[in-house]
């Protein structure tokens, strides 16, 4: 299934719609163009359409992507190679973040939540991220 086709004519996918492309996404690590750079991390834009984009991302050793969050929008990650620790946020008291949970991710698609870090582990790791654009 092409990733043009998922996205039913570019109408914006509910997040069980997100989930369902994401479970049928035939990714082989194999076959992706894993990079590792000595940057946080490699991101490595897979499709872009008006309606969703499927990412590779790539640790090296020890890297860590930034607290994030996806400004409205849903995403679903898979890890494919290594160990990738999320660490999960919640407000705190006025403008801080307060570290709530932290779970390893692994080879099925989780929904990403609100508010997060990724980090890898010792070995290299790559992910594959599908996110939806932002609703409104």
């Amino acid at each position: 299934m092409s990733a043009m086709a998922a996205t039913k004519a570019g109408r914006v996918l509910g997040l069980r719609e997100l989930e369902q492309f994401a479970n049928d996404y035939g990714c082989d690590d194999a076959d992706l163009p894993i990079h590792f750079s000595s940057e946080p991390y490699t991101r490595i834009v897979l499709h872009r359409d008006e309606s969703m984009e499927v990412v590779l991302i790539c640790f090296a050793a020890g890297q860590t992507s930034s607290v994030h969050d996806h400004r409205g929008s849903a995403c679903v990650i898979r890890v494919l190679r290594g160990k990738i620790l999320e660490t999960l946020f919640e407000p705190a008291e006025g403008t801080t973040l307060a570290s709530t949970a932290q779970q390893y991710l692994d080879d099925r698609f989780t929904s990403s939540p609100p508010v997060s870090r990724l980090c890898g582990g010792r070995d290299e790791a790559g992910t594959v991220s599908v996110s939806r654009a932002t609703d409104g």
